[in-house]
Parts: C-alpha cells; structure tokens; sequence
C-alpha cells in the first residue's frame, strides 16, 4: 500500500477541513455554508462531460479503475527482478530455462508478466532480434496507454477550474437579476448581495480545490508510476538480452546492478 499517497490525502482534508471550520467560525457562520450541492454538479458533472467528449468513454472510465494504482505498490522490487534473472541465467545454463518456467511460482520470488513472456520466447528459440522488438513494443504501447489515462485526470484537472468559473458566473448573472427584484420591506439588500455573492464563488472554490488536491496530484502520480515502469521494462528487456545469450550468472548480476540504486544492488554473498 502506498502510505504516501494516503497521507498526503487524509492530511489535506483535515487542514482544509480544520481552515474552513476555523475561517466559519471566526466570522460567526456554520461551515455548512461552503457546502453546495448545485456547484458540485456543475463542477464535477461539467468536467466529467467535457472530459467524455475529449476521450473515449472507456478511457474516462478508466479513472476509476486507476484508483487502486494509485495506493498500491508493487508486490516486488527491481533487486527481486535481477535476483528472478540470475536464477533463470543458472538454469539457461544448465539447458532448464524452459522447465524452470513451467516449474512452481515458489521457484521464483514471483512472476512478472514481460519478464516471463520474453524467457519463453528464449526457450521456445526466436530470434534476438525478434524478442527485443516485441518487448520493446510492448513498452512503448504500455506508454502511450498510462499516459493516455494520466492526461485523462490532467484534463479533469484543467476543465474543473473552467467549470467552476462558469458557475460563479451563473451565479452572478442571478445577482444581478435578482438585484432588479424588490426585497421585502425592512430586508437589508446588503446582506442579500453579500449572501448571493458567496453562493457565487462557491463554485469557484470547488473547482480549485478538485483541480489542485484530486485530478492533477492524480495524473502526476500516475505519470509518476508510469517512469518508474520505464525502468522497470528497461531491466527486464536487458535482462531477457542476457538470458538469451547464455550469459554467467555473476555477469547478469553485475549488468543489471547498474539499473539499481547502490542500496539496493545485490551482493556476491545473498
């Protein structure tokens, strides 16, 4: 589970929470106040609409399911990939790549998907230059699709703002309006004026904070996620190299190494 991105979530809504309460009170209002459900509609639902016409209807659905990648790690590091690659670098020595593969998932720390895919292609007898253009394919299409579905929230980010300007200018249309329509008798037009403004702005509010707390911090840690696995693919498409040219077990440790922080390069002794 991704801790940082859960902190960083919760401590938002406790200070923004803990400021507005604080802000409310100071000037004798219930916080309540901010709350409106007319503006979450036209900001939310104005978003969600521009961003459906923008991209495929599967594509913004995707922002949903990218929600438990946005708290979740992997099961795994880059130190476990080049461990997963010494032992399959042994056994393509010893002829027992391709029974190493269909052996039991304990025979491994685990099973990543392209890493397996480009040893059975080693095993199965493709050309060098075969494998390495199907795994590079792969890695440049898994690109365009995760940023695809980050630009998604990026978009979200950029037309919530928009949204919530267009509210505050409804609202003040209806100000205006309503400024032509004679109060009650004794009703101070003030107060109406001060109360009708406040409505307007809420919009405002709303989309600011969708925009700068939700969609964009988002699609930056989907972006995020996304480099990470460009180095990830990188290892695995040089690890596979190795593996097809029947490299030594210490010389697949040593090149793969370098794809590591110094922490966590492996050592001759584990």
């Amino acid at each position: 589970m991704n801790i940082a991105t859960i902190v960083g979530f919760l401590l938002g809504i406790i200070l923004i929470s803990y400021a507005s309460y604080d802000a409310a009170s100071a000037a004798g209002l219930s916080v309540m106040k901010l709350w409106s459900t007319i503006s979450l509609l036209i900001v939310v639902g104005g978003a969600l609409a521009a961003t459906a016409i923008a991209f495929k209807l599967s594509e913004v659905l995707s922002i949903f399911k990218n929600l438990k990648r946005l708290i979740s790690d992997n099961p795994y590091s880059l130190s476990d990939i080049v461990k997963d690659f010494i032992v399959l670098a042994e056994k393509q020595r010893s002829g027992e790549l391709k029974t190493a593969l269909e052996s039991a998932p304990e025979s491994m720390k685990f099973r990543l998907k392209t890493a397996q895919l480009g040893c059975e292609y080693v095993a199965e007898g493709y050309r060098k230059e075969d494998i390495s253009e199907i795994l590079e394919t792969m890695e440049e299409f898994r690109s365009i699709r995760e940023m695809r579905q980050a630009n998604v929230l990026k978009k979200m980010g950029e037309y919530t703002p928009a949204f919530g300007m267009i509210g505050t200018l409804i609202g003040l249309v209806l100000m205006l309006y309503g400024m032509s329509v004679e109060g009650e008798p004794g009703a101070d037009p003030t107060a109406k004026l001060g109360a009708s403004m406040g409505i307007a702005l809420i919009t405002t509010l709303y989309g600011s904070i969708f925009a700068s707390f939700i969609f964009l911090p988002m699609a930056a840690k989907l972006e995020g996620i996304s480099e990470n696995k460009e180095v990830e693919s990188a290892l695995i498409h040089a690890g596979v190299m190795l593996i097809y040219e029947k490299a030594h077990p210490i010389l697949v440790q040593d090149k793969l190494n370098a794809f590591l922080d110094s922490k966590e390069r492996i050592k001759d002794d584990e």
